[in-house]
């Protein structure tokens, strides 16, 4: 019990200085080895754990862990997120579905597989998932570890999100649009516009952290993405440099608290609502700047669960704001906005929780 007992210490330590849960749960991996233990399982204790943080006593990651494996495991957030999402969302669901409700969804990349060829190795390796009712080309995992197989580690399969996926598909990127991107790393919605678009598609992609920008050049290569067809720029967009695109997407930084189920660190940064007002601030911004360019259609979306990050900024644009189809729910009904605008909640979708809306632009005819 004394090696478990500082194994998940060190986790903590490592969550409290500011590491994701992978990065921490790898760097007590290398201090304290646990005997006799399956570390799938371990990884989700340790996940549990760090989502319970707000309900253990203790002042120090010993005792929080000794509460933690004595009972005091129940999931928990900050007192205002408690007080604010109470109002806007079936909390003890959400909370439950912190726990264990939600999916893992997989594409197949089909710029460097087959469809049935790939699906058909994974249900050999006993893979099993069903295809999507919404997007075809989306499969939800029901059993089995995806990122085990081949196919996954020679990018035949990616791993994203079916919110995530909603964002692209509220963008509705045709053949010979020139799409622009802010804030685009990792690069997974642009490989799928690449995707959509059979590759007939000018990409400008915008990232403002260089070693993420490097990353996703990186990323984007070995899935097959054809980098003629890709222009990379490292700027801050909050003061962007383009001028005119066809289309714009605007996944904006975030408080990323809506993607708690596989990164509970999260809620380490979010003791006060500092962090989501900060980056309220920075998403006006970038829709002010966004709003510069010449467009014919936006699309905002952010991993949030507050309206703060989602329809309160969007209830400035009501005369730019088209109604989103991108499946999920209606915003918050407590916002003008929200009618316009869809979202999608783990506790209802499986999915992680992220906020899209759709922007009309100055060469737009829709209505």
């Amino acid at each position: 019990m004394d090696d478990l007992i500082d194994f998940l210490s060190s986790v903590i330590h490592f969550c409290e200085r500011g590491d994701p849960l992978p990065v921490a749960f790898s760097k007590a991996k290398e201090i304290r080895r646990v005997r006799n233990v399956n570390y799938d399982e371990l990884f989700e204790l340790s996940r549990k754990l760090i989502l319970s943080y707000y309900s253990l006593s203790g002042s120090s990651a010993r005792k929080k862990v000794i509460s933690f494996l004595e009972g005091a495991n129940k999931i928990s957030l900050p007192q205002w997120m408690n007080d604010e999402l109470r109002g806007l969302v079936d909390l003890e669901a959400y909370l439950r579905s912190l726990e264990s409700g939600r999916y893992k969804w997989f594409r197949v990349n089909t710029v460097l597989g087959e469809e049935n060829q790939v699906l058909t190795s994974l249900e050999r390796q006993g893979i099993k998932f069903e295809r999507d009712g919404d997007f075809n080309y989306l499969f939800k995992v029901r059993s089995g570890n995806i990122t085990k197989t081949d196919e996954f580690r020679n990018f035949k399969v990616i791993i994203q999100d079916k919110a995530s996926v909603a964002v692209v598909e509220a963008l509705k990127p045709e053949k010979g649009d020139v799409i622009f991107e802010f804030a685009s790393a990792p690069g997974l919605k642009a490989e799928l516009i690449y995707e959509l678009t059979q590759g007939d598609v000018y990409l400008i992609l915008a990232e403002l952290d260089r070693e993420r920008l490097t990353k996703e050049i990186k990323l984007l290569s070995r899935l097959g993405v054809d980098m003629g067809k890709v222009d990379f720029i490292n700027q801050d967009s909050t003061m962007n440099s383009v001028l005119k695109a066809d289309k714009v997407l605007i996944d904006a930084p975030c408080s990323s608290s809506g993607i708690l189920y596989n990164e509970p660190t999260v809620l380490l940064g979010l003791r006060d609502k500092g962090k989501v007002e900060n980056f309220s601030v920075i998403q006006k911004l970038m829709i002010r700047e966004a709003f510069n360019i010449r467009f014919k259609k936006a699309v905002y979306s952010v991993c949030s669960i507050f309206p703060e990050e989602g329809e309160a900024v969007m209830d400035e644009y009501m005369d730019h704001l088209l109604s989103t189809k991108a499946g999920g729910v209606e915003g918050y009904g407590n916002h003008g906005s929200g009618k316009f605008c869809n979202r999608y909640f783990g506790h209802i979708h499986g999915t992680e929780d992220f906020f899209i809306a759709t922007l009309r632009g100055s060469e737009s005819h829709e209505r």
